[in-house]
């Protein structure tokens, strides 16, 4: 009995560390730090080239910067409003309460992983569970701090756009 506590204790701790350090996926700590590595960078650089990594894990890690932030926000229920003069309303709509292409949000899509970063420093980084939680967690939770009402608004103007938004959720179901 002894020898299988051991085993189930050794498995346990070897699982904790394999998480910890981002074997099974990208955590929030990762995500946070590869990416505002690259944000450095490329204000370094002036942002009009491409930044280079200097090894071929950093470059994946670069690479999903702007790909996981959009499916975390998507899955969440944000959209991206505009409250540009030619915007429909539902768009102004969500501008009021969502993330503003107009004005929040950087031209090139490339660079909008930076408006979760952004959003992540200001809730206060990331939290010690973010060394093992997924990135969509630490995402998730920095753009409901800096965007509080966006999937409120979102849920019943998402299907009159043509979009699917998932469906409500409670708070207890993710951080």
């Amino acid at each position: 009995m002894q020898a299988l506590l051991a085993v189930l204790l050794l498995v346990g701790i070897g699982a904790c560390a394999a998480a910890y350090s981002g074997v099974f996926y990208i955590t929030g700590s990762q995500f946070y730090e590869a990416c505002r590595q690259r944000q450095a960078k490329e204000k370094i650089d002036g942002g009009f080239k491409e930044v280079g990594a200097d090894n071929p894990s950093q470059a994946a890690l670069w690479g999903s910067c702007t790909p996981m932030m959009g499916e975390s926000m998507a899955n969440a229920g944000f959209a991206i409003g505009s409250s540009s003069p030619q915007a429909t309303e539902d768009a102004k709509a969500l501008a009021s309460a969502c993330p503003d292409a107009y004005t929040e949000m950087p031209v090139f899509p490339k660079f909008w992983y930076t408006v979760a970063v952004d959003a992540i420093e200001k809730n206060g980084g990331p939290t010690l569970i973010d060394r093992v939680a997924p990135a969509g967690w630490l995402i998730e939770r920095a753009m409901k701090a800096r965007w509080p009402r966006c999937i409120d608004v979102a849920r019943p103007i998402m299907p009159r756009l043509g979009k699917t938004s998932p469906p409500p959720r409670s708070d207890g179901d993710r951080p």
